[in-house]
């Protein structure tokens, strides 16, 4: 077995109100499934996102204003892993995830038709 090849733990997703961009509602995405690794007691992570500006945020620790806390709980929820990685995947190259985000807004923001 490949230990480097890693193994897909779960996927989920969820809708939230109020949120002013992408790259906020990606952030928020990160920390829950941070949250979730380290509830699940996992110590080695890989978390790939298609959102390049927040993966560089993250590993290079430039800020963005507008999710400063954000990236500040990122950092310190990452702290607690023995190792984790950040890594940009373009969108093309993950076509699963980006179904999921689509369904999860379809749900919220449901699609309504004259008539």
């Amino acid at each position: 077995m490949d230990l480097n090849a890693g193994v897909e733990l779960g996927v989920g997703q969820s809708a939230e109100s109020f949120v002013s961009s992408p790259t906020m509602a990606e952030a928020l995405s990160i920390r829950s499934a941070l949250n979730h690794a380290l509830e699940n007691r996992f110590t080695n992570l890989i978390l790939k996102s298609d959102a390049r500006d927040l993966v560089l945020a993250i590993t290079a620790q430039e800020p963005i204003k507008e999710i400063y806390g954000l990236l500040f709980d990122i950092h310190a929820l990452a702290s607690l892993f023995t190792s984790v990685s950040f890594v940009f995947v373009p969108r093309a190259q993950n076509s699963k995830a980006d179904l999921l985000a689509k369904a999860a807004k379809c749900r919220f923001f449901p699609v309504t038709r004259p008539g």
